[in-house]
């Protein structure tokens, strides 16, 4: 196995350098800030929520994403017929089953064709952003799921979609994302808030799941009026292993509340 030795140049920050060490002795694995050089703030705004009921803070519907196993996310519209712009896509692809699953990032980009499917060229098993590539505002909702029914270039059933970009928006508002075999993560921190809209107490959580194991809370923290918000720092730092999933959660006491959030760290290459 490949010995600890930290270079000059690498990451100073205690806290970083902690959780690299913590994840040699706990998983065995080298790891390095430097030599993945990526940080990643991840942020998601909800749908309005029903009161009393657990939702990812997404904006596809007031429920959580229906996970799948295999790469059947393989489609994508847009609700308007005027959309031809290009979509750059963010996502992993998966491999093996249960325990064994590992996820390899890829990107692509897809020319829509108004309301009639287009296919992706990667199938995915996880799709973390869409954004608007083009030089023209897009004119409707743009879904990426797996290929079903459509209404108006939007899937009948909300649990084949696994993200979208709102109508009237250019990006994508998705708080989870996944990570590769490759890449460890280390959050560092977070920001969460109640639109000023809709008054609500809103208690919010951080989970994460491991490859064939169910989602876990790792953070709890609560907002309790219209406008306020939290924000955490973390220290030490919350090491995110390889092939896991990640996602902000939210439950509010009242109905229709809409709700942001984020998280923030550092991606951390496997290096032996």
């Amino acid at each position: 196995m490949t010995t600890w030795s930290r270079k000059n140049y690498e990451v100073s920050d205690a806290r970083l350098v902690q959780a690299e060490r913590e994840i040699y002795r706990t998983f065995g694995d080298v790891v390095s800030i430097d030599a993945k050089g990526k940080s990643l703030i991840k942020f998601g705004k909800s749908a309005p929520l029903t009161a009393d009921t657990m939702a990812t803070v997404w904006t596809v519907n007031a429920a959580h994403e229906t996970y799948v196993s295999t790469n059947t996310i393989d489609s994508i519209s847009s609700s308007s017929i005027a959309d031809g712009e290009e979509i750059y896509i963010e996502g992993h692809t998966v491999t093996g089953t249960g325990f064994d699953q590992k996820f390899t990032f890829v990107t692509q980009i897809i020319n829509l064709n108004g309301r009639t499917r287009v296919a992706l060229p990667i199938p995915l098993a996880r799709v973390s952003i869409t954004i608007n590539n083009n030089g023209s505002l897009l004119q409707g909702r743009v879904v990426v799921y797996e290929n079903t029914a459509l209404t108006n270039g939007v899937p009948t059933d909300l649990t084949k979609i696994h993200i979208d970009i709102p109508l009237g928006f250019q990006e994508s508002f998705k708080g989870a994302t996944t990570f590769s075999d490759t890449d460890y993560y280390i959050l560092t921190g977070g920001f969460g808030g109640v639109s000023g809209k809709q008054a609500a107490a809103v208690d919010f959580y951080l989970e994460t799941r491991l490859a064939g194991r169910v989602f876990v809370q790792g953070a709890a923290v609560s907002a309790n009026s219209v406008g306020s918000n939290w924000v955490i720092h973390l220290d030490p730092a919350i090491i995110i292993p390889r092939n896991a999933d990640i996602r902000i959660i939210a439950e509010s006491d009242s109905n229709n509340a809409v709700v942001f959030g984020s998280f923030q760290g550092y991606l951390a290459k496997v290096v032996g």
